[in-house]
């Protein structure tokens, strides 16, 4: 089997506005960039790339970089195609960490759908659903986050994930609101996205412990091991990190050999797709840490960080962003929690997907 073509299609999210308005970082177009990678035996493999402030931009750099190492190869020779562009990368300039991930990504959809079985299967199932968090985005009030919980609590959700403005004194009001009125038995997490000073983290993450707040993510900026380590010494919150970290697994293990973070955060789309996000996972089982995996902010690679936290041992929850219409654009099947806040792993060939290429194909901006 070889590969015959890699299509990339940059497709408008309608939902963009929504997206860019509720996070940092100001906005952006938030486009998706769709890969098909097909065979001469008609299979194909898909995925979603994050589009970060151009979609355009990323659609050419995975055409002009990536495609041509992958046109005539095997798709089932994933680690050695993996190991590739990973040591192109580091001769021929370096790549968006996003720009990777979901082509490893439509060569492991690929492969299942080779061999009839659901990725986690292909992969070693461990399980078949994990418990949901409910994920916010950045919301105009301690009291809209709070019904924001609320809602979510009836909804079956038993945990909550805050990202709060970074402003400190207004942070704590919204923490200490939340637990107010949500009780002890919701379980609730921080992620102020890298907001905080040193100083102010360790303030804040002793608040955190008095409100038994279940973990503490990000507080500082990734490139900061040393206020990593000083926060892991102090509190006894765990300490979530390594998220955007350049350098995937291989960043991850400076964190870990340094006890920098108590839970590493990890993805198919910033650490190197399914095989990195894999590989990131061994290791931290290795060392006694949770992987616990993050969003990516669109419904078909999510529905591959599901398929590998279905995969692996050491996940305790799935983080499912709110409201969930904007990341499920493309899709005819996500990600959804039952009514006892947990989530389900397709049972389809492959990611399971059902993509809606009518719906991509009305809101296409150009192919690559």
């Amino acid at each position: 089997m070889k590969i015959t073509d890699v299509a990339i299609s940059v497709i408008a999210n309608p939902y963009s506005e929504m997206v860019t308005g509720g996070i940092k970082g100001g906005k952006a177009a938030h486009d998706i960039v769709f890969l098909e990678i097909k065979t001469g035996e008609g299979l194909e493999g898909n995925a979603f790339a994050w589009g970060g402030r151009s979609g355009q931009a990323t659609a050419h750099l995975i055409g002009s970089i990536i495609r041509p190492l992958l046109i005539g190869q095997d798709p089932l020779d994933r680690e050695a195609l993996w190991q590739q562009v990973r040591r192109m990368d580091r001769w021929w300039g370096f790549l968006p960490i996003y720009a990777h991930g979901p082509v490893d990504v439509a060569l492991w959809d690929l492969g299942a759908k080779a061999a009839g079985l659901p990725l986690y299967r292909f992969l070693g199932a461990y399980r078949t659903k994990l418990p949901a968090y409910a994920s916010s985005l950045i919301l105009p009030s301690a009291e809209a986050f709070v019904e924001q919980a609320r809602q979510y609590k009836k909804k079956g959700y038993r945990a909550y994930k805050i990202h709060p403005w970074g402003d400190p004194a207004r942070d704590v009001e919204a923490y200490r609101a939340l637990r107010s009125e949500l009780g002890e038995e919701m379980v609730l997490m921080s992620d102020p996205v890298a907001g905080y000073t040193q100083q102010q983290a360790l303030k804040i993450g002793r608040e955190l412990e008095r409100l038994n707040y279940y973990w503490f993510e990000e507080p500082l900026s990734d490139y900061d091991i040393y206020g990593y380590q000083e926060l892991c010494r102090a509190l006894e919150i765990s300490i979530a990190g390594v998220e955007s970290t350049p350098g995937g697994l291989f960043g991850t293990t400076q964190y870990l050999t340094q006890r920098a973070v108590d839970i590493v955060r990890s993805d198919v789309s910033w650490k190197g797709g399914v095989t990195g996000l894999m590989k990131t996972a061994a290791l931290c089982e290795a060392f006694g840490v949770n992987c616990e995996v993050h969003t990516t902010t669109n419904a078909l690679l999510d529905l591959a960080n599901l398929h590998v936290s279905c995969a692996i041992r050491n996940c305790e929850y799935f983080e499912v962003l709110i409201p969930q219409e904007p990341f499920s654009f493309g899709v005819r099947n996500p990600i959804r929690a039952d009514g006892e806040g947990y989530v389900h792993v397709p049972q389809g060939s492959g990611l399971g997907a059902e993509i809606d290429r009518d719906l991509l194909d009305d809101h296409l901006i150009c192919r690559i």
